[in-house]
This record gives C-alpha cells, sequence and structure tokens, in this order.
C-alpha cells in the first residue's frame, strides 16, 4: 500500500508493508490495554492477534500458537516482562528463543530502555502508545532482520549498525559483564 503525504509543501511516497500474514502475541495484566493492542493491530492489518494476561500464560501461548512477534508489558505478576523475556531467549527451540519482542512500559527512563535490551528485547515502547508508533516496531522487526548473538550473559539481536565479528562481540559480551549502575535500579 503506498501512502502519500504532503509534508512543506511536497508531496511524500512511502510504501507500508501489509501485515495481514503477521501473528502477534500481546501480553498485558491490563484488559483495557490487551483490548486497546488488539484493536490496534487489528486496524493496522495483523492478520492474527493472540492475547494473555502475564508472562507465565503468555509462554504457554506462545508455544502453542507461535507468533511472529511478541508484544510485551513490563509490570505483570506473577510473572513479569523481564522474566517472560529471559525464560523465552533460554528456550532449547531456537525458533522460540528468538521470537521478536517489543518490550512495552510506562517507564520510558533510559535504564528501562537499557535494561530491555540487556534482556534481548528487539525493540521498546512507551505507553501510551500510538498506532504509528506500533506500526513503525513492527515495521522495522519484519523489514530489518538482526542476526541473534550469543555471548556470556546475552543472547539477543546483534544491536542495530552492528557488524557480527569478534570484536563486536566481545564489546557486547564486556557491556554484559558490568553490572548497571545503583541508580539504575528499577523497582
Amino acid at each position: 500500500m503506498y501512502v502519500i503525504r504532503r509534508v512543506r509543501g511536497r508531496l511524500l511516497v512511502s510504501v507500508r508493508i501489509s501485515l495481514n500474514k503477521i501473528s502477534v502475541l500481546v501480553i498485558d495484566d491490563n484488559l483495557f490495554m490487551r483490548s486497546l493492542l488488539r484493536a490496534v493491530l487489528q486496524g493496522l492489518g495483523c492478520g492474527v492477534v493472540h492475547l494473555a494476561e502475564d508472562g507465565r500464560i503468555g509462554m504457554e501461548r506462545l508455544l502453542k500458537y507461535r507468533p511472529d512477534i511478541v508484544i510485551c508489558d513490563w509490570v505483570m505478576a506473577p510473572v513479569n516482562g523481564a522474566d517472560f523475556i529471559k525464560r523465552l531467549r533460554k528456550d532449547k527451540d531456537q525458533a522460540v528463543a528468538t521470537t521478536p519482542v517489543i518490550m512495552l512500559t510506562s517507564f520510558n527512563k533510559r535504564a528501562y530502555v537499557v535494561q530491555a535490551a540487556r534482556l534481548g528485547a528487539n525493540e521498546f515502547l512507551a505507553k501510551p502508545v500510538s498506532p504509528t508508533q506500533l506500526y513503525q516496531r513492527i515495521e522495522r522487526i519484519v523489514t530489518e532482520t538482526r542476526p541473534f548473538v550469543r555471548v556470556p550473559g546475552y543472547f539477543g539481536p546483534m544491536p542495530r549498525g552492528a557488524e557480527p565479528d569478534s570484536k563486536t562481540l566481545a564489546k557486547i559480551a564486556a557491556v554484559m559483564a558490568t553490572p548497571l549502575p545503583r541508580t539504575s535500579t528499577l523497582f
């Protein structure tokens, strides 16, 4: 689908990818947020949207339905988003372990973005969510696939723009070996 818009007197044409073959699992403990995200995803044309109330149920549904993308809230009980991603990235099935994750939270400070990346999240999205932001994150996952890397303390997508060479892998391992500063304590 083409989108034509006028910006500063100039016509810009962009191509929107079709999401009708994309399946998404939304994991959020808030019923309203799950319903809202499902409506937005369906409005964007996503083919299938599955829902889960927490990370434990989310993992069960992920193993059952094998979605293309997971959108996961951070703060949930009994299993939060961070624990969900840790469990996901440790799965023995590579197809499961490499499922792209968009971490969703109302906490948008840098410490949360850094922690989400260290956990292996592919994207980070702060609430409140706009349909445009959500589409952009999904589009980036679909069109800019990044290889996954495994180094001590980390399994997740290669940082954007990085080459999977020994120097980069050593840098990732060094970063993962460095604890977050005490001021970055999340909860």
